[in-house]
């Protein structure tokens, strides 16, 4: 006999039009998580290189990540010193990167690589002495350099410079005119540079921005940046719009962001949108919109430390899209012949007609169809669940037909009998209950928790066979890994303290 039991569901809905952005987690950054890096796009692909690693050591790394594939590949090493927060943008196929500072110095040496042969060159040394922490934006064939520290905050900058590769020269520029500051954001749109955000030698952060214009090497201000002043964010570009967002508002007691607003240079004005709940939020992070369909957020700062994780914005607007909210409750079951109706309800058998003026149908056999009107319920046969959304759909089981009126219903299928259990004992909340199902699986893995508050700061890790850490996203009331890209074989799902404390690793088995 086959049992029902019944699920609830929460489901959520966001889109464009909702003003909210929509993270997908994909392979995070291999063997470490970095601050104060630097990143630029070429080709199609997103390069993150140099900045700080957890041990406080400086990097001299070289990370390509290809959106195609999602894979990382390491490649040729900066020629300069380990260094973080080093200046960093592209122009055309290369990337360049250059300046930056260290625990013992500060520096003016700039590269350029090329990514077809893997190969860095030197360029000519940035004139306007060491500096580090500046914002850059590229129009056309040129970048310009604005803001940064030459060491500390007696010393930051409102300098702005500007590097042509063809002539391999810098030229300085007016200065900019909202004084001087460090860990600011610039962008481009069309003809125009933009810079903004920051912190000042007092301490002061900014949410005011400029507009710079190269023909008349002049600077004019637009908008603020609504709500509370930032420092540390970033931006990309996409349909002709600059979205600003991520860094930190507050400076002793830093709060740190996952929300954008996007600038509209035509009305010259600013709409915020939101971010889905497990992109986390961070500083000192790295942008880069390396095509129109593909923009990507790495790395950085977030309260619990350093970042290893990459996430892909996802596209198509105008549509809606439904994610990671299937949350599974207890079991409860019901014998499979019995219906729970609250109007009166019409069976027909054969030719025979028979009708029951009560709330409780029983026995449903071969052909039988069954008509309800106005009336809500679910029904489940086996795994495979039903609950009511938008639109009308029609479900079929064997020979039994059901036909719903103004009642809307979507299928899910679950294999409970492939949920692994996992119980862990914490002072503050007792036994916190997991489910990680279905196991094996081959399109999505969900891990569940009746305790999401009870390990506060932790993160589940989906961790292959050699112990490469794949992709990891906050621990919550449910959390939901994308697995349809990843090869059949073994791999683990682990959760890990802020500390590096792993409460659990399960196997995982994709077929």
């Amino acid at each position: 006999m086959n049992k029902l039991f019944q699920l609830s569901i929460a489901l959520f809905i966001s889109s464009m039009s909702f003003a909210q952005l929509e993270w997908e987690s994909r392979a995070s950054l291999p063997e470490f998580g970095v601050d104060l890096a630097s990143s630029f796009k070429a080709n199609g692909k997103m390069y993150v290189g140099a900045g700080r690693k957890a041990d406080d050591s400086y990097s001299k790394d070289l990370w390509e990540y290809n959106p195609l594939t999602n894979i990382w590949t390491k490649k040729t090493d900066y020629p300069g010193n380990g260094s973080n927060q080093c200046i960093s943008f592209s122009i055309g196929d290369k990337g360049y990167i250059g300046m930056g500072s260290s625990t013992t110095a500060r520096y003016t040496d700039f590269y350029e690589y090329d990514p077809t042969t893997d190969a860095w060159t030197s360029k000519a040394s940035f004139p306007g002495g060491i500096i580090y922490s500046s914002a850059s934006f590229v129009i056309g064939d040129t970048a310009y350099v604005v803001g940064g520290s030459c060491g500390g905050r007696t010393c930051y900058k409102n300098t702005l410079w500007m590097y042509v590769p063809s002539t391999n020269s810098w030229t300085q520029r007016a200065n900019f005119p909202g004084g001087n500051r460090a860990t600011m954001t610039a962008f481009s749109l069309g003809q125009y540079g933009y810079a903004g955000h920051g912190i000042s030698s007092s301490l002061t952060l900014s949410n005011n921005f400029w507009k710079y214009t190269p023909s008349t090497n002049t600077w004019a201000s637009i908008t603020a940046y609504p709500g509370a002043a930032r420092m540390a964010t970033n931006c990309f570009v996409k349909d002709g719009l600059a979205f600003v967002g991520c860094g930190q508002t507050g400076y002793s007691s830093p709060t740190r962001k996952n929300d954008f607003y996007a600038y509209n240079a035509s009305t010259d004005s600013w709409t915020n949108y939101t971010s889905n709940n497990d992109f986390t939020a961070r500083v000192i992070t790295q942008m880069q919109a390396v095509s129109d369909s593909t923009i990507l957020i790495a790395t950085g700062r977030g309260d619990y430390g350093l970042l290893p994780d990459l996430w892909q914005l996802k596209l198509g607007f105008d549509t809606c899209d439904y994610f990671d909210t299937t949350f599974v409750q207890d079991t409860i079951f019901v014998q499979d012949t019995t219906f729970i109706n609250d109007t009166s309800e019409i069976i027909t058998y054969d030719t025979s007609y028979v009708t029951i003026y009560d709330t409780i149908t029983e026995v449903i056999f071969d052909t039988v169809l069954v008509y309800t009107i106005d009336t809500i319920y679910q029904t489940v046969y086996d795994t495979t669940f039903i609950n009511s959304y938008d639109t009308i759909t029609q479900i079929v089981y064997d020979t039994t037909t059901i036909i719903s009126y103004d009642t809307i219903y979507t299928t899910y299928t679950i294999a409970v009998e492939d949920t692994l259990i996992v119980s862990r004992y914490t002072d503050n909340c007792g036994n916190v209950l997991h489910k990680i199902y279905p196991n094996p699986t081959n399109d999505y893995l969900y891990l569940s928790s009746n305790g999401p508050d009870c390990f506060e700061g932790y993160k589940v890790q989906f961790i292959d066979a050699l112990g490469k850490i794949l992709e990891t996203k906050p621990y919550g009331n449910l959390v939901t890994f994308d697995i349809r890209g990843y090869a059949r074989s073994l791999y683990f799902l682990r959760l890990i303290g802020p500390a590096g404390d792993a409460i659990f690793s399960e196997k995982i088995i994709i077929d």
